[in-house]
C-alpha cells in the first residue's frame, strides 16, 4: 500500500497510514521491550518465545501457501525433520545444534524436493491431501522406530546445562532473542520476496497457473523453489523449538494438529501478507493462554481448539482476507 494517495476532489497528495506495515512492526518492537518490563525469568517471557515460534512457523507456511498458492497441509513434515534431526544428532553424536539445525534444514529441503516432485502434478484438494498423507506416514514411522525417535513417548534432548555450544539455557532469555531475530528476519525476507521477481512469479502462479505459464513463468520450478524456501524456514524453526522445549514427539512433529496450528497465524492475520502471520500468531497465543486458564478453572479440555475454530470462522465470514487482508502488492 502506498503511503500517499491522490485526493479525487482536488488531486492533492494526501497521507495514508500503512497499517499493514505499522502493526506488525509495532508488535515486534513491543516484543523487544518485554524482557525489560517483565524480567528475564518471567513466565511471560516463555509465552513470548512460544508465540514467536508459531509466528515463525506461520511465516514459513505463508511463503508456499499464501504467496505461492500451494495449500500444503503437511508442513509438519519439515518441522519434524528439523526438530528430530537436531535432537538425534546432538544425543547420538554430540553434534552442536548450530550445525545439527542446518543439517536438519538441508534434510528438509531434500524431502521438499522429493515431495514437490511427487505432488506438484496434482492441484487443489488433491495436492493438499497428498501432503497430509506424507505427513501421516512420517508420523507412523516416528512411532515405529523407537530406538531412534523414542516412539510414542517422544525424544528428550540431553540437557548439559547452560551452554552456548549446545544452544541450551535454564533461562528463556536467549531463546527469546533467538526467536525474535528469527521472526524479524522472516518478516524482512517475506517483504523482500513479495517485491522480487521470484515473488511476482509465485503470485502469478497462485492467481492463475495457465496464464503464468503462457507469460513465460516456469511454473513447476517456481513452485518447487517456493516449497524449498518454506521447508528450510520451517526446519530451522523446528530446530529452535526442540532446543527450547528439549523434547519432541511424533504428534507434535508430524501430527495433523500441528499442521493446522502452523496454518492459523497466516489465515487469521492475512494470507499472502508479510505482517499477517505476526498478528495472527500473537492472537493465537493470547487466546491459547486465556483458554488454558479457563480449562484449568473449569476442567473443560479443548477450549483452545474451540476458540481457534471460532476465530477462524469469524475471519472467514467477515474478513476472508485475514485481519490485514491482501493488498495489491501483498505487503
Amino acid at each position: 500500500m502506498s503511503d500517499t494517495a491522490m485526493s479525487p476532489a482536488n488531486g492533492v497528495a494526501t497521507s495514508r497510514i500503512n497499517w499493514r506495515l505499522i502493526v506488525p512492526v509495532a508488535v515486534i518492537a513491543l516484543m523487544v521491550l518485554l524482557p525489560f518490563v517483565v524480567g528475564t525469568q518471567s513466565y511471560l517471557l516463555g509465552i513470548a518465545v512460544r508465540a514467536m515460534l508459531f509466528i515463525a512457523l506461520g511465516q514459513a507456511w505463508n511463503v508456499v501457501a499464501g504467496i505461492g498458492g500451494q495449500l500444503s497441509l503437511g508442513h509438519g513434515v519439515f518441522f519434524g525433520v528439523g526438530a528430530y534431526g537436531t535432537a538425534i544428532l546432538f544425543n547420538s553424536l554430540g553434534l552442536t545444534p548450530w550445525v545439527g539445525g542446518v543439517l536438519g534444514a538441508v534434510a528438509s529441503i531434500a524431502v521438499a524436493g522429493l515431495m514437490g516432485a511427487a505432488t506438484f502434478r496434482l492441484r487443489g484438494v488433491y495436492f493438499a491431501l497428498a501432503t497430509v498423507a506424507i505427513s501421516l506416514c512420517l508420523e507412523k514411522l516416528a512411532r515405529h522406530f523407537i530406538g531412534i525417535t523414542g516412539g510414542d513417548a517422544g525424544l528428550a534432548v540431553r540437557f548439559i546445562g547452560d551452554s552456548l555450544s549446545a544452544a541450551q539455557s535454564r533461562s528463556p532469555l536467549p531463546f527469546f532473542f533467538a526467536s525474535l531475530v528469527m521472526v524479524g528476519a522472516y518478516y524482512v525476507l517475506t517483504r523482500r520476496l513479495l517485491r522480487s521477481n521470484f515473488g511476482y512469479q509465485l503470485q502469478a502462479v497462485r492467481d492463475d497457473e495457465e496464464a503464468a505459464a503462457a507469460s513465460g513463468v516456469p511454473v513447476f520450478r517456481t513452485k518447487m523453489w517456493g516449497l524449498i524456501l518454506s521447508a528450510g524456514m520451517t526446519a530451522l524453526t523446528g530446530a529452535l523449538y526442540v532446543q527450547f522445549y528439549l523434547a519432541i514427539d511424533p504428534g507434535a512433529a508430524f501430527g495433523l494438529g500441528q499442521a493446522i496450528q502452523i496454518q492459523l497465524p497466516s489465515l487469521i492475520g492475512g494470507l499472502g501478507t508479510a505482517g499477517g502471520p505476526v498478528i495472527g500468531g500473537a492472537i493465537m497465543i493470547l487466546v491459547s493462554e486465556v483458554t488454558n486458564w479457563l480449562s484449568a478453572r473449569t476442567a473443560i479440555h479443548g477450549l483452545d481448539i474451540l476458540a481457534y475454530g471460532a476465530i477462524l470462522l469469524i475471519v472467514v465470514m467477515f474478513v476472508p482476507g485475514g485481519l490485514l487482508g491482501r493488498t495489491r502488492r501483498g505487503a
